[in-house]
């Protein structure tokens, strides 16, 4: 009986960890193809997000965004590295559930080889309770936009120099 149970909770772990969300594979299927395989988006196209995210995440009206954005979608002038981007971001929550996403911003976060100078060395982990509590806020990608104006506020607030977004 004790051989059966260990055998029955080992499978269990190994079908969890088999149905656990992917970052990595979600940014490739989702993020890719505008964001590129580094991160770093194609300049007047589509902006680079390594460091804008990692920067962010250190702060609650930031993480805030960072899920928003990938929830709902962003629409609406962003000025980065001397580019201006007006186009359109779709979001992913009627395909991503709250643990897709906090594992694909997650992974996000650990690819070191993103950071750039000035960016944060470490966030919080984002959480499904996260994702969960941001999605109930059902905004409109323009809606998005808005909170992108009270974050950037908040930066300059914090950092006048402005930063590495």
């Amino acid at each position: 009986m004790k051989k059966l149970t260990a055998t029955v909770l080992l499978l269990a772990l190994a079908l969890g960890f088999a149905f656990a969300a992917d970052g990595e594979a979600l940014y490739t299927q989702y993020c890719q193809a505008c964001h590129q395989a580094d991160g770093e988006g194609i300049p007047g196209t589509y902006p680079f997000i390594g460091g804008p995210i990692k920067n962010l995440s250190a702060f609650d009206e930031g993480r805030e965004f960072v899920i928003a954005t990938t929830l709902f979608g962003l629409k609406g002038e962003l000025v980065q590295r001397g580019y201006t981007y007006d186009g359109f971001m779709p979001g992913y929550a009627p395909v991503l559930d709250d643990e897709e996403v906090a594992a694909l911003l997650n992974w996000i976060l650990e690819q070191t080889r993103w950071k750039r100078p000035g960016t944060q060395a470490a966030a919080a982990a984002y959480t499904p309770e996260d994702v969960a509590q941001v999605r109930t806020l059902r905004l409109t990608p323009e809606q998005v936009h808005e909170l992108l104006t009270k974050v950037e506020e908040v930066m300059h607030a914090t950092n006048p120099a402005g930063g590495n977004r």
